[in-house]
């Protein structure tokens, strides 16, 4: 039985992959029972919380009540400290944003274990006109994948950085958008870098058939 191309089977792969990365980043969860939302806030207040793993219990619950499945974007603002205000018997030291560096690499891996991930991240051109020193927008995949990351112990220990590096901060939730979506950003990319490996192999198998002059 004659074997299909290879080339047919590499754009068949690729064509899957962009299908299920698409529907991954686009896939709308069901919104969190009330048995869901009494568990992980029975979690997060057994946390230790001195001086890591602070929340706002009350505005926490208010937020997972009003869960909808979709997903959901933090806008943070920080402003860090000059040196880290790290307890006297952590460890740590260094500097506000040195401290916010350990801290994004504990959180960073847990935001993609949960198809969440960071949208941007910038420091302000002029720090000088409006006292903030860092903006950092993240998407969660849903209000799910955001409390399920909160009852990590790994995040209330990572907390510990958090709360050392910064000395204000603001968080704002939002969830519209009015600019496409990373789904089609995936599907885009995809597309393209299918079009140029079909476009490879067929210019590779053409002039693999292309039939040699024989000598007069």
């Amino acid at each position: 039985m004659r074997r299909p191309p290879i080339r047919l089977i590499a754009l068949a792969a690729i064509a899957v992959l962009t299908l299920a990365a698409f529907w991954s980043y686009q896939w709308q969860a069901n919104p969190l029972s009330q048995a869901e939302i009494d568990a992980y806030m029975e979690q997060i207040e057994a946390q230790t919380r001195q001086p890591g793993g602070r929340h706002d219990l009350a505005a926490l619950r208010g937020l997972l009540e009003s869960d909808d499945g979709r997903p959901v974007y933090t806008v943070n603002l920080y402003e860090f400290h000059d040196q880290a205000d790290y307890p006297p018997a952590s460890g740590f030291g260094g500097t506000g944003e040195e401290a916010y560096a350990r801290f994004a690499q504990v959180m960073v891996p847990l935001m993609l274990e949960r198809g969440s991930h960071p949208v941007f991240s910038s420091q302000w051109a002029d720090p000088s006109s409006n006292g903030w020193d860092r903006f950092v927008i993240v998407r969660y995949r849903d209000r799910r994948a955001l409390v399920d990351l909160f009852a990590t112990d790994a995040f209330a220990e990572g907390s510990l950085h958090k709360w050392a590096s910064i000395r204000r901060h603001e968080r704002l939730l939002v969830q519209g958008i009015h600019i496409p979506g990373g789904g089609w950003v995936i599907a885009l990319i995809s597309l393209l870098l299918t079009a140029l490996i079909g476009w490879s192999l067929a210019w590779s198998s053409g002039r693999t058939a292309r039939p040699t002059r024989q000598r007069a």
